[in-house]
Order: C-alpha cells, then structure tokens, then sequence
C-alpha cells in the first residue's frame, strides 16, 4: 500500500510540474527587437561590429576587427542565441558615432546599441 502511495505521489509530482510551469504559456524567445537596442542616449553603449552564429565566424570577424585596430573588441553572447562582437563602454553617442565613422572608412559596418543590462 506504502508503494503504491509513493508512485502515485511521483506520477502527480511528474504531470503536474510541466503543466504548472506551461500554464502561463509556451516558453517565448526574445524578438529580434528585444536582441538589438539602438542607444538613443549617452549611457550603456556598445558599439557592435556583427552578430554571429557560429564561434569560427566570430572569431574570424574579431581578428579582422582587431587587426584594423579596433582593441577591446570582444566576443560575447547577445542573449537571443548568436554571438555579438562588440566593444563595451563606449562613453557617449558622439564618441560612438566617431567610432562608426573610422570602422566606415575601412570597410566594417558599427551599430551604437543599448548594452544589456
């Protein structure tokens, strides 16, 4: 009866986690929207040189990014399942527009977005 009890309390616990958890919905992914933030103002900038899917891919766009001399570029997920190369602390909008300016004149393209939080 003990045994019977115990299954019976594993087979409950076994359906009714999922069915909690999926109440609310099915799992969501963020939106390509909620992934790239445009910086509007002069606080928490990046300036991002690509997003990438594969690791060879972005290591390859980093040696490229960093043999043109842009140093602190790195490597760093973007929370939507690619890979980002960015450069962090970027102190203002005019700083990075000068930034997307050099990057232009050599052939990379920067966007100045919101780093996440």
């Amino acid at each position: 009866m003990k045994s019977r009890l115990a299954w019976t309390i594993v087979v409950v616990a076994a359906l009714a986690y999922p069915l909690a958890v999926l109440a609310g919905g099915a799992p969501r992914f963020p939106s390509r929207a909620e992934c790239v933030r445009p910086a509007t103002t002069d606080q928490n900038i990046e300036a991002v040189f690509g997003r990438y899917s594969t690791q060879d891919a972005a290591d390859s766009s980093l040696r490229r990014v960093l043999g043109l001399g842009f140093s602190g570029a790195q490597i760093e997920p973007d929370g939507c399942g690619l890979l980002k190369l960015a450069v962090d602390g970027v102190p203002s909008l005019v700083v990075g527009r000068d930034l997307a300016a050099e990057a232009r004149r050599v052939g990379l393209h920067v966007a100045l977005e919101r780093a996440q939080p």
